[in-house]
């Protein structure tokens, strides 16, 4: 199944999109949580469990089984609100070659330009995605929405930590003399 689906808008939460989070997997995992409206995602939802309903049933016949195993959906809903989890290994790995590439998202703006701005959270965006089913004798079937195309609509963007009145201290132009300490002018040895 290679169909590529786009999401509605919804806001980026903690977004790997520039660069793969290695944090659990060596490999590294580009990702994003994308929250919307309920409301918004229901129809987005609606086709996903078309698909996976249509690889379920053909896991069935194959394994010759009336009912398999399901693993979480990768979404939660909550409050109405939606977070779909979108995520793809950094690496694949081909299987008729053994050849490894690259699976980047591409990144653009809402002009449809490319951009490499680093995406943060708040980022307002929306995904090409590959609904990638898959199933296994312990986990049972399931179903990954792997990004392809990130389209940022509003930018939040981060870097190093940025300046001092970004963290909201106030800045004055005269800097202050550096005062010493103590009883008197000595040295003190330590």
């Amino acid at each position: 199944m290679n169909k590529t689906i786009t999401t509605p808008v919804g806001i980026a939460r903690y977004p790997h999109l520039n660069r793969p989070d290695k944090k659990y997997k060596e490999e590294g995992e580009y990702k994003v949580n994308l929250e919307m409206s309920s409301e918004e995602a229901e129809p987005f939802i609606k086709q996903v469990e078309a698909l996976f309903s249509e690889f379920v049933a053909a896991k069935k016949v194959e394994l010759k089984k009336e009912k398999l195993k399901l693993h979480d959906a990768p979404w939660q809903e909550n409050d109405g609100q939606t977070i779909l989890k979108l995520r793809v290994k950094a690496i694949g790995k081909s299987k008729k070659t053994g050849e490894t590439f690259n699976r980047t998202p591409k990144l653009f703006n809402a002009s449809g330009e490319e951009i490499t701005d680093n995406i943060g959270g708040g980022s307002k965006l929306k995904a090409a995605i590959v609904p990638y089913c898959w199933y296994t004798a312990s986990l049972g079937a399931g179903i990954t929405l792997q990004p392809r195309a990130v389209q940022v609509l509003d930018l939040v963007t981060w870097g190093d930590g940025g300046s001092a009145s970004a963290y909201g201290f106030d800045v004055t132009e005269a800097k202050p003399e550096a005062k010493r300490t103590g009883t008197d002018d000595e040295e003190v040895s330590w």
